[in-house]
């Protein structure tokens, strides 16, 4: 490798075989600590209280109004856990060799997607069918969707087995980066962790051959992975809100759900690091540098948000028609304009402020702090859409079908059982993954033993560097 410049061309030095990956193995940590488990013990009551508000949702219901806020739930967890994988796969494509360590925490997140497409099955019972107007109106008369011919329980199947198909495509993804590292838990562990890494192994020894074929396959997968989420973002927020709101038309919308899935994906992967870091042990692998790239990458997506809201808004604004009013008035100004506000200062305004600053964004508390704003933020948004979307039942059905909401709804408020569902469900998602951090690392060992290969300290001008090379 030459030493002229920080980025150079080197031949390829992945490892022969898996030994060298197992010779890390031991800087791992797999093992729970015992706060940890007492944080996962946590999170599985809350899990529990989650079931709970969903049972007492079908026991009592009031109707669709009712289910405004697990529809919210399921949006802001399709957004987090959707768009934490894009950590794992954009930077790989662009072979940046700062995002090794986060790829693990990024791709494991598939896990709170899978969940999601799981819980997305009992709202499927309560998500209103395009003809749920014909007993009054005929049996001509469908409610505006996207799914113009299409059978009337369309959205329906389609939303389910697109998320089901991304969570497959996102555990595969997750199955495939972890390979390795079941590999040299099968060859050098033991107990239960060696058993698992037998079964989930198999014949990966890591020859030139299996590793041509694994980053071949990582590579289809992840933008496999990446077309299947910009469809989910697509069909999920148009069936399960703006075709539930008469008079609202916009074709910005799903693309300001897929940036918003970036955004949050970045700022949940930046908090699993900084939580690896602080508790995981393994400071030496997890700092600066995923901090200060992170970072940078969620100051753009923040600026990007508003961008993306305020195109959508002008619309709107500049129209001025009854509909184009009432859309206005249910989501910014009326009954969720302290949603709004919330969202507006959280999702754009406080991280903006908190990272344009070179010290804080250079930092590896300043990103963590952000990101927890965006996270918050989008909880708000999601209310802010959802609700109001699900509350959003017409008086006149024949206004309804023309595109025009008369009667505003009131602020529908969460009660205890919405509120263990906004928390239970989530902390579903998250003990999954710590789940899944008992068997394998929760850094992927293999690639921190390829950057090893292809990196070496050198000075550069007045200091050092790290001098890396490219393996293709």
């Amino acid at each position: 490798m030459a030493t002229s410049s920080l980025i150079t061309d080197a031949p390829d030095n992945r490892p022969s075989n898996i030994e060298a990956t197992a010779t890390f193995a031991g800087e791992g940590r797999t093992a729970a600590s015992r706060g940890l488990k007492m944080f996962m013990w946590i999170l599985a009551a809350a899990g529990v209280l989650g079931l709970v508000g969903i049972a007492f949702r079908f026991i009592d219901d009031g109707g669709r109004q009712e289910w405004g806020y697990y529809a919210a739930t399921l949006a802001f967890m399709l957004t987090m856990f959707g768009g934490a994988p894009m950590v794992a796969i954009a930077p790989t494509i662009a072979k940046a060799n700062w995002a090794r360590p986060a790829a693990r925490i990024a791709s494991l997140a598939s896990i709170g997607t899978a969940l999601t497409a799981l819980l997305m099955i009992p709202l499927l019972f309560k998500l209103p069918a395009l003809t749920e107007f014909s007993e009054v109106l005929g049996d001509d008369v469908r409610r505006r969707s996207v799914w113009f011919d299409s059978p009337n329980y369309a959205p329906h199947f389609w939303n389910i087995l697109i998320l089901l198909t991304l969570s497959l495509a996102g555990l595969a993804l997750a199955y495939l980066m972890a390979l390795p590292d079941l590999a040299a838990i099968r060859d050098h562990g033991n107990g239960w962790k060696q058993r698992w890494g037998e079964r989930l192994a198999r014949g990966f020894h890591g020859r030139p051959q299996q590793w041509t074929w694994l980053n071949m396959r990582i590579g289809v997968m992840g933008a496999f992975y990446f077309a299947l989420l910009l469809y989910a973002n697509f069909t999920f927020p148009i069936d399960l809100a703006l075709s539930l709101v008469p008079g609202w038309k916009d074709a910005i919308f799903p693309f300001y759900n897929t940036l918003g899935s970036f955004q949050a994906g970045i700022a949940f992967t930046i908090l699993g690091i900084w939580a690896a870091r602080r508790w995981g042990g393994v400071a030496r692998y997890v700092g600066h540098e995923q901090m200060w790239s992170l970072g940078k990458l969620l100051l753009a997506t923040t600026l990007l948000w508003f961008y993306f809201f305020y195109s959508s808004f002008i619309v709107f604004w500049y129209g001025r028609s009854v509909p184009d009013l009432a859309t206005i008035k249910l989501l910014v100004s009326g009954p969720y304009i302290y949603a709004f506000w919330g969202t507006f200062l959280l999702l754009f305004i406080a991280p903006w402020w908190v990272m344009i600053w070179n010290k804080v964004r250079d930092s590896v508390w300043g990103p963590p702090i952000a990101a927890v704003l965006v996270l918050t933020g989008l909880a708000l948004d999601r209310i802010r859409i959802y609700v109001a979307s699900w509350s959003a039942v017409p008086d006149n059905l024949e206004l309804a079908t023309t595109g025009v909401l008369e009667k505003m709804p009131e602020t529908v408020w969460p009660d205890v059982f919405d509120i263990f569902i906004m928390i239970g469900l989530p902390a579903s998602g998250l003990l999954g993954i710590l789940l899944a951090v008992r068997l394998i690392p929760v850094i992927s060992i293999w690639e921190i033993q390829q950057s090893r290969l292809i990196s070496k300290p050198v000075r550069f001008l007045r200091g050092h560097a790290l001098l890396v090379g490219k393996p293709d």
